[in-house]
């Protein structure tokens, strides 16, 4: 009598479902494991990351403390050239920044000022007669170099800053400009110093 051929193959069926079965199982942990293996070098490298790079907080200037020199003046108008280093310096012993005035050869850094021209213009004339001014623009501009004391490096050399404010009195002109010159001054020395001083 003839043997079914179902008794034949049922052994090779169960075995290579098995077989299978095996390989179906092994395939997700042997993946697990090559991720783990490649994940393992970044894991080690994210707390140097975290130290070295903060979220939303711009780099500073990479000096803290400036000399601020004498300023040069160029201008006709010598009492400038007390006005603009007192303003100056007063800017970086006020102002609030991490950078902070410091003492010539000490500081890592020094800033140099030339005032290199002052003039007045007329802003407004007297309705009455068209040919007086009733103000005056005052106008007062300067270059400003950085050095970095430590390398010699320049951060930045001969930069231009200008400044205009407005001066009234047409009895007493020229008093009137002499009392908004400290101003003027003042004004230019906070753009400089702001300019020193913030994001890089």
């Amino acid at each position: 009598m003839e043997k079914s051929p179902l008794v034949h193959f049922a052994t090779p069926l169960v075995s290579n479902t098995t077989h299978l079965s095996v390989k179906l199982l092994m395939m997700p942990a042997q993946k697990t494991t090559r991720r783990r293996l490649l994940a393992a070098p970044l894991l080690l490298l994210l707390p140097t990351a975290c130290q070295t790079y903060q979220l939303g907080l711009p780099e500073g200037p990479p000096f803290q403390s400036v000399h601020v020199a004498v300023v040069k003046n160029d201008t006709y108008a010598p009492q400038m050239q007390g006005h603009m280093t007192r303003a100056v310096r007063e800017a970086f012993a006020t102002g609030g920044s991490p950078v902070r005035l410091g003492n010539e050869g000490v500081a890592d850094a020094t800033l140099e000022i030339t005032l290199d021209k002052y003039f007045r213009k007329g802003a407004t004339f007297n309705p009455r007669d068209t040919g007086e001014p009733a103000s005056f623009n005052l106008n007062l501009s300067a270059k400003a170099t950085l050095v970095d004391n430590r390398t010699g490096d320049v951060y930045f050399k001969d930069r231009p800053f200008r400044q205009t404010i407005q001066s009234f009195g047409t009895d007493q002109l020229p008093e009137r400009e002499r009392q908004n010159l400290p101003l003027l001054a003042r004004n230019l020395a906070n753009n400089i110093y702001e300019d020193v001083t913030t994001v890089w």
